[in-house]
């Protein structure tokens, strides 16, 4: 009963937004000579330092010490490890998820990503060089779109065949800017060559009678799966409207379509958006409607990959600046979360899009996210974030996977060090 009042309520508030968002909706050419964010300006925020909670050595040093013990530190053990990165030989390794014991494209690609801002070309390759060797499909339908998991020991088998869309788009945003960072190389470390293969392929795969291609072109949208037996929709947190707008200048196929796709997913983080809470579901169908699934429980519901929407919200007011919209989005979900933070001592992991909590947990990297919103706000709600996020310690243990990569990224945007690596001319 309550979510069928909510799909209703969810379909009212569509209804009564859809001249609200072509009010807000804004094309690339009404904001490309835009003064503001970090693509025009150069110009990236350390809110640590804007808050007073450390000079820049100071942040330098925790984003520093952050990156070397996920990343280098020798502790993987399971249940009181520090590490995420596995080597494997002297040139290549791997991210594992500790918790489910097998090697994720989502994990591999934010590891590429993070590398790629610390400037750590070594790390970059070995992981894209597992991933390219492992992961990545080298024939059939599938043919350049990545396995989304394999095993975690040699001879990391693949788990599944199909793919998660999101670890192509951050392997395709990755590979693009270590072209424009260190120069493209040869064989496999043509970054460039490597991500626009990629991106052809995610437009533009035959469909077939039992898969679509990840990215629909007839609604800019990315999909969840790309399985039709699964059902066809998108995840609101794979919208990333700043890595398409790069796309659209960077890469050598279908611009026109990720510049569209940035716009698009501007104005699909507004009609996903719960109207009172602030909340996005896991996974929802492409008018914003949460979505319903066989093979998870909570898909309908603000859980684990809702996490990562409010750190793409502040990724790409941070960058680009196009949508003032953005910051209703922002405060209204901080609005919720500090609000269950200050009466219970935590957020909770898993929650309706009513905002009625689903488990007792709390996580590390929901509350990383939740601080990025500094870029986008400046308010008490905001600041609170960011000084929990000072205070909080990276996670250790069996599930460090996911919450050490997202905490990674937050420490990285909060110190202005996640930044665009465009090309040089």
């Amino acid at each position: 009963m309550k979510l069928t009042q909510h799909l209703r309520k969810q379909a009212q508030f569509l209804a009564s937004t859809v001249l609200a968002v072509s009010a807000f909706s804004v094309s690339t050419s009404a904001y490309a000579d835009s003064p503001q964010g970090a693509y025009h300006t150069g110009e990236y925020r350390n809110v640590f330092v804007e808050l007073g909670l450390g000079n820049e050595a100071q942040v330098k040093k925790k984003v520093d010490k952050a990156y070397q013990q996920l990343f280098y530190s020798k502790s993987r053990g399971t249940e009181n490890g520090k590490a995420l990165f596995f080597p494997v030989g002297d040139d290549m390794g791997f991210i594992k998820d500790i918790g489910s014991n097998d090697v994720r494209s989502e994990g591999m690609s934010y590891g590429m990503m993070i590398a790629l801002q610390m400037n750590d070309q070594p790390m970059f390759d070995k992981l894209w060089k597992f991933s390219k060797t492992f992961m990545q499909h080298q024939e059939g339908w599938y043919e350049h779109y990545f396995a989304w998991h394999v095993q975690a020991e040699a001879p990391y088998n693949q788990i599944s065949h199909n793919p998660a869309p999101d670890g192509e788009l951050y392997f395709a945003m990755a590979l693009l800017m270590a072209e424009n960072r260190w120069g493209g190389k040869e064989g496999i470390f043509a970054y460039a060559d490597e991500a626009n293969t990629i991106l052809d392929a995610m437009v533009n795969k035959p469909e077939t009678s039992t898969a679509v291609p990840m990215f629909s072109r007839e609604e800019q949208q990315i999909l969840f799966v790309t399985e039709k037996s699964l059902g066809i929709y998108t995840d609101p947190s794979y919208h990333v409207p700043a890595f398409y707008q790069l796309m659209g200048e960077w890469a050598s196929v279908e611009n026109e379509l990720w510049t569209a796709a940035a716009d698009t997913s501007r104005n699909y983080l507004h009609i996903s958006q719960h109207p009172e809470t602030g909340l996005y579901a896991e996974y929802a169908a492409f008018d914003g409607t949460p979505q319903v699934t066989s093979f998870n429980k909570i898909s309908h519901q603000s859980g684990y990959d809702a996490f990562r929407v409010i750190g793409n919200i502040a990724m790409d007011y941070n960058w680009f600046a196009a949508d003032e919209g953005q910051k209703q989005l922002v405060e209204k979900q901080l609005r919720f979360y500090n609000e269950e933070y200050k009466k219970h001592g935590q957020n909770f992991q898993v929650h309706s899009m009513e905002g009625v909590p689903q488990v007792e947990w709390s996580s590390h990297g929901q509350l990383a996210m939740n601080a990025t919103g500094a870029l986008v706000i400046d308010n008490q709600d905001a600041h609170d974030y960011v000084k929990r996020l000072w205070k909080q310690d990276l996670p250790t243990g069996k599930w460090r996977y996911y919450d050490g990569l997202l905490q990674m990224f937050a420490l990285l945007h909060l110190s202005g060090e996640y930044q665009i690596y465009a090309p040089s001319n």
